[in-house]
């Protein structure tokens, strides 16, 4: 039997589990002190936090760290990633440093590295910030000097394809899915026969803007140099206070719908526009695997409202069947493609090298 510790940092949170081979023994979110970190200006900083608050965990939940068989962390620090899991080694910590874009889930590695080199087992993420398995015509936005960069909320959207396969009655390589994560950020993404071949990433939802079109770009522009707004007011427009926050004041879908129940005509279009928005992102989708898409996986926290997957699947269901994952299986993800690691059933990845020095485990 497996012992497992899957880490999944988030900003000012740690989730954390321990799993006993795919089972789910115990899962906590691990608050981090915000006063403290927001004085921190590197959120490598927090190393020290994080890691007393992974500490009291497996002290209160009576884990012993010497008795662990692996750990997997979310993360990787973005970048062209390949696919399924890596070994945690130098090169991979040192990228998650050095990696220009910070963000909280580059802890994760770090941490996972440190404490499996302490008690000498292994450490390794899976489907890691960055996984790059784009077509090459989907990175080419009509300006060479600004590509698209591969992203989407892989992780989660590639258990929710296994889910989708596995419902069909085979794997994810037999089939081609389109998974529709809706969170407070939300991303579109085509899977080709287990291949994330192209995404859209972060479109019109809770807290995003979305893809602002030409008829609109304009005016966009012409605001982000007319003086009114910063730098910094501009990102946040467009990703955490874009969406239904930007047009209701709020994020919470639950009380959207008490507004779209109560006769409010404003919440009902805003709702409205994001379900338009959704759908137009499956089709495009469905247009890179040539119309033939076997399920369309709707996920996320969001993919728990029946409004919202109801009004969704009338506009997409003529497409392909409606398979519903809703919530978040990012830990079992994680624990589960590192046991496949373990149980030789796939290759491990090494950062900075060729995919032709995979390597099994062990």
């Amino acid at each position: 039997m497996y012992k497992i510790l899957v880490l999944n940092p988030g900003s000012t949170s740690t989730k954390v589990a321990y799993y006993e081979d795919e089972v789910n023994i115990c899962e906590r979110n691990l608050d981090v002190d915000r006063q403290a970190i927001a004085g921190m200006k590197d959120i490598f900083d927090q190393m020290d936090l994080r890691k007393e608050t992974i500490r009291r965990f497996l002290e209160e939940e009576h884990i012993r760290p010497q008795e662990l068989s692996f750990i997997v962390s979310r993360g990787g620090g973005g970048g062209n990633l390949m696919a399924g899991g890596y070994l945690i080694d130098e090169a991979l910590v040192q990228h998650c440093h050095d990696y220009d874009t910070p963000h909280a889930s580059s802890l994760g590695p770090v941490i996972a590295y440190e404490m499996g080199k302490q008690l000498g087992i292994p450490a390794f993420i899976y489907d890691g910030e960055g996984v790059n398995e784009f077509v090459p015509e989907a990175c080419l936005s009509g300006l060479k000097e600004f590509p698209i960069a591969p992203g989407s909320h892989t992780l989660n959207a590639k258990a929710a394809a296994r889910i989708g396969a596995a419902r069909l009655g085979g794997r994810l390589e037999d089939y081609n899915i389109i998974v529709c994560h809706l969170g407070g950020g939300t991303s579109t993404s085509a899977h080709r026969k287990g291949r994330l071949i192209d995404s859209t990433s972060d479109g019109y939802s809770a807290e995003r803007a979305g893809g602002v079109p030409f008829m609109s770009v304009i005016g966009f522009v012409a605001g982000c140099f007319s003086g009114k707004y910063t730098h910094r007011d501009i990102l946040k427009m467009i990703m955490g206070g874009g969406g239904l926050v930007n047009y209701l004041g709020t994020s919470d879908l639950r009380e959207v719908e008490r507004r779209i129940d109560a006769g409010d005509a404003e919440a009902r279009l805003a709702f409205d526009g994001m379900v338009y928005a959704q759908a137009k992102d499956i089709g495009a989708m469905a247009t890179t695997m040539n119309m033939e898409i076997d399920a369309i996986v709707l996920t996320g926290g969001m993919a728990n409202s029946k409004r919202l997957v109801e009004a969704l699947s009338a506009r997409v269901s003529r497409i392909a069947p409606i398979i519903v994952a809703a919530g978040s299986h990012e830990m079992d993800a994680l624990a589960s493609g590192a046991i496949r690691l373990m149980n030789r059933e796939e290759k491990y990845h090494r950062f900075g090298k060729d995919s032709s020095e995979d390597a099994y485990v062990g």
